[in-house]
């Protein structure tokens, strides 16, 4: 009778093992499969193999199974540093982004890489291979080389003006459609805010997150401001490679439960609260 109950747990197990679409997972079940295995043989008699079953098809293989996984690669992310979604604390990464970012490494059990780029070398770092997914206050409707993931943090477009006179376009091709004949192009938030400072430009196109960090750090000429929406709500996404459907896939399922679960709305409270 027992050998039975562990020939169908046995069996159970080979399909739970071969059925997982996570690699942890599959590689937990091959090894309980082979401990329902050495089980079986030692029922039938043959301790010196469920033994070595249970030594070798459990311990040993389990092992490099396991530090297979460990060691299958990284994910590259280019990231723009964009408080409080992504950004560097001392050496290490930091936001709700990379909150998100860790949780999908260990789903596709990548080591996740940052790659700290400027506004305008996302595209080109995802078109190259150099990275497969970019993140950092992405903020984009839409774009036939990238795969975009679902909404992560809403926004808005604004424009800001501390007076008549030039306007500064922050480089967001969201931002940018809106551009107009003599305004400035910067490519990073301190670009513009040095602009305004000094007299160049007093307007400015940008989304709401960048005029907050702009804020916090004392780099805007708060008085006389006066702020106007521009644009309908917008979101801030994820962006991925076209030839990583692989990685888009996985990010849509994780983005799809932590928003399920309330991780997601936590973490917006959290960081932007």
């Amino acid at each position: 009778m027992g050998t039975l109950v562990l020939c169908g747990l046995a069996g159970a197990l080979a399909v739970f093992a071969l059925t997982r679409r996570r690699l942890l997972l599959g590689v937990i079940g091959v090894g309980a499969h082979s401990l329902a295995l050495a089980g079986v043989y030692l029922f039938l008699s043959a301790p010196d193999v469920a033994l070595a079953e249970a030594s070798i098809g459990f311990g040993l293989v389990t092992f490099i199974f396991l530090l297979a996984l460990r060691r299958s690669g990284r994910l590259v992310v280019a990231a723009v540093e964009c408080f409080p979604l992504l950004y560097q604390e001392g050496d290490r990464p930091a936001g709700l982004e990379w909150e998100i970012l860790a949780r999908l490494g260990d789903r596709l059990h990548r080591e996740v890489h940052v790659l700290w780029v400027c506004r305008g070398d996302v595209s080109g770092a995802l078109a190259s291979g150099e990275a497969e997914l970019a993140a950092g206050g992405f903020l984009v409707r839409s774009d036939p080389g990238l795969r975009l993931s679902r909404p992560v943090v809403p926004t808005r477009l604004v424009e800001v003006a501390v007076g008549p006179g030039r306007r500064v376009v922050l480089a967001h091709p969201c931002c940018e459609a809106l551009a107009q004949s003599g305004d400035l192009r910067c490519e990073e938030p301190e670009e513009l805010a040095r602009a305004l400072c000094s007299g160049e430009a007093c307007r400015a196109v940008l989304d709401l997150l960048t005029f907050r960090e702009l804020g916090l750090k004392g780099a805007w000429p708060e008085e006389n401001c006066a702020i106007r929406v521009l644009e309908d709500p917008l979101a801030y996404r994820f962006a991925v490679a076209l030839d990583a459907a692989e990685v888009h896939q996985a990010l849509e399922e994780l983005l799809a439960e932590l928003e399920d679960r309330g991780v997601l709305a936590d973490l917006v409270r959290r960081y932007l609260g």
